[in-house]
């Protein structure tokens, strides 16, 4: 009995064509080699750096290149993770389980040492990271099982 609602597997692959790109691009533009900002309208702008264009239904200058990989990695790492396989069967679905409770308690087990070791700016940089890293971690460690099996 497989009650999980996954995606057709034709996702995947397009999934991977977004996923691994997009990936190393956004890691690549968080070291500020590639910069773009933009001003865009948002519902809310709490004015992180200035208290000027501070409310609701405000602008904001965005770092176009980090929000767009971000939300393509989101989107790829769905696709990918959430994807059924070709032969979709219980063994399948508990890989996905275990895949999932795995990179929680990794996710989770880095966030406590970061909480205790990281403090400043860069906090909140790696917070930004630590925002993809289940999706990540389970994509990455899913099919890690899926090759060894």
């Amino acid at each position: 009995m497989n009650t999980l609602q996954l995606l057709p597997n034709r996702f995947k692959t397009i999934g991977w064509f977004i996923f691994l790109p997009s990936l190393i691009l956004g890691l690549i533009s968080l070291s500020g080699v590639i910069n773009f900002e933009i001003s865009l309208p948002v519902v809310y702008n709490s004015g992180f750096f200035s208290d000027e264009n501070q409310g609701f239904l405000k602008t904001a200058d965005i770092d176009l290149f980090p929000n767009f990989f971000g939300i393509l990695i989101i989107i790829g790492g769905i696709l990918v993770g959430f994807s059924k396989e070709k032969i979709e069967d219980e063994y399948i679905s508990s890989l996905r389980l275990k895949s999932v409770f795995w990179s929680l308690i990794v996710s989770y087990s880095i966030v406590f040492i970061l909480f205790v070791t990281v403090f400043g700016s860069l906090f909140l940089t790696v917070m930004i990271l630590i925002m993809f890293l289940p999706l990540v971690l389970y994509v990455f460690r899913f099919n890690y099982l899926l090759l060894k099996k």
